[in-house]
This record gives C-alpha cells, sequence and structure tokens, in this order.
C-alpha cells in the first residue's frame, strides 16, 4: 500500500503561511498526500476553504489544548509555522504527544542551527522563522554587511565567500514536497537552495537597484565573530540589527557552518527540478 499521509498546519501567518498554501495546490501532490490539508489558524474570517485547504478556528493555548489535540487527531503530519516563544514550544509538545504524528516539521526554515552554533554559541537557542527572499537580501541588508546610512559595504574575510538563498515561494514549496515523503526516506535535517551567491553579487546587486556606489571596507571574519560573540553574551532582549549580525557572522563561517552548504537535499524535494523551478537570484 503506497503511503498517502493526512498533513495538518498549525498557524498560516508568517512569511512561508502563503507560499505553502499555494504549495498544496500543486498537481504532483494530488495522488500523494490527502486533502484537504487542515489548517489550524487562530481566526478564519478573511480566508475561505477549498478543495485543497480547510481552514479550522483552533488557538493553540494551554487552555485550548483538549480542541487542538481533537482536530490533530489521526494526522500523520504535522507542519508548524507558529513563532518561537517558550510558552508555544511547551503548549505545543504537550499537543504533539498526544497526537503522535509520524512526522513533525518545524518552524525553522533558516540557518541550520547545530553548525551554526560552533562558530557562534547561543545562535537561536529559541528557534526564530526566517527564510531569505528578494527583500531580505535587497532592502533589509544588514546581514551582507552593507550599511544603507553611510553607503558602505563590508567584507568580512573574502568578498567572494558564498551563500546559499532560499525564496519563499521555492521554500512552501519544498515543505509541502516533505509532507509527502515516507518517514524513512526523511534525514532529520533539510538542507535546500534556491541558488548560491557570493557577498559581492549581492552589493553588486544593491547598488545597481539603488543607484549608489558603495565603499568598500575589509575586516576578517575572526574580527566579525569576535564581535558577533561578544554581543550574543550580552545582549539582553531580542533586537534585528543583532539577529543580522548574527546572521553575517554565521555566514562567513563558510560551507557547512550554517548558512552554505557542501552537499543539499534539493533533489530529494524536487526531484530533477520537475516538480517546480527553482528560482534564481534577481
Amino acid at each position: 500500500m503506497s503511503y498517502k499521509p493526512s498533513v495538518a498546519v498549525i498557524g498560516s501567518a508568517g512569511f512561508i503561511g502563503g507560499p505553502l498554501v499555494e504549495a498544496f495546490s500543486r498537481p504532483d501532490l494530488k495522488d500523494k498526500i490527502q486533502f484537504p490539508v487542515k489548517v489550524l489558524t487562530r481566526s478564519a474570517k478573511d480566508k475561505t476553504s477549498t478543495s485543497t485547504i480547510k481552514y479550522v478556528e483552533a488557538e493553540l493555548s494551554e487552555s485550548n489544548v483538549a480542541k487542538v489535540v481533537g482536530e490533530l487527531k489521526g494526522s500523520d503530519v504535522i507542519v508548524s509555522l507558529l513563532p518561537p516563544s517558550p510558552d508555544t514550544i511547551s503548549v505545543l509538545e504537550s499537543t504533539l504527544k498526544q497526537v503522535k504524528p509520524k512526522v513533525y516539521i518545524p518552524s525553522q526554515f533558516g540557518s541550520d542551527i547545530r553548525p551554526a552554533q560552533k562558530n557562534l554559541p547561543g545562535f537561536l537557542k529559541i528557534k526564530i522563522d526566517h527564510s531569505d527572499n528578494g527583500h531580505f537580501l535587497t532592502e533589509i541588508v544588514g546581514h551582507v554587511g552593507i550599511d544603507a546610512n553611510t553607503k558602505t559595504v563590508t567584507y568580512a574575510g573574502s568578498p567572494q565567500t558564498k551563500i546559499a538563498i532560499s525564496y519563499l515561494p521555492d521554500v512552501g514549496n519544498a515543505v509541502a514536497s516533505l509532507t509527502s515523503i515516507e518517514p524513512s526516506k526523511l534525514p532529520d535535517t533539510v538542507r535546500i537552495q534556491s541558488d548560491e551567491v557570493t557577498y559581492e553579487d549581492i552589493a553588486k546587486k544593491y547598488e545597481k537597484d539603488h543607484g549608489v556606489t558603495l565603499q568598500v571596507k575589509n575586516i576578517t571574519a575572526e574580527e566579525l565573530l569576535k564581535k558577533a560573540n561578544d554581543r550574543i553574551q550580552t545582549a539582553k532582549e531580542f533586537s534585528l540589527e543583532d539577529f543580522l549580525l548574527y546572521l553575517w557572522a554565521v555566514s562567513v563561517g563558510g560551507r557547512d557552518y550554517g548558512n552554505s552548504y557542501s552537499k543539499n537535499d534539493d533533489d530529494l524535494v524536487n526531484p530533477g527540478g520537475k516538480l517546480f523551478k527553482w528560482t534564481k537570484f534577481h
């Protein structure tokens, strides 16, 4: 008997919600998973269920665990799109223990945390849902050494250092594909990338898009890592500026240290590139 799992998604907002819902409409998934996919959301007022997606109002909270468990019972695969917080993680763990899905896909769609922590201990101790898309690489650019205010780009190490990037539609498609794959064939960590670019590629695109010339500065990768490690030890609360610094520090670590891979799982989620088209850097 072929594997055809029932799928549920907890949460529908954030960067990934829309792309994932859209991805479930792919024709190739019709015979691979059971439809409709159930999406638990805090409010379904502005959402319309279809033949592929069924929205259900059910907020994940300590007082509402029984209802959520009831909605999720029987789900073979559960995808979480919930933002991370200690309270949410605790309630989610309790829910999963009762539902017992065959596969659970957590809301961490960004850096490969474990190797990243070798260079930057403490990085993402609480998982932060993030993914590079066009906006994250052309407007929010602190994590690639660009300072829009001073019109400078600082290269930590070589400007030819490569980083993997993933566009949101591709992340949605990859997660949708993962829900259809037999558990025994899934690795613990899935590494995908839409494309691979250098810091210099990104700086040149920024100059072209914004009609500016960036003054080049240089520091060593070791100097950046020290700055990031010092900051992570003293930071008392989350800030976007600090987070971008940490992402930058992880990236300069090079291959297999969080943001660049010697091997990826693109072919697992998109064999031969036949299920969807990977988005190239643009």
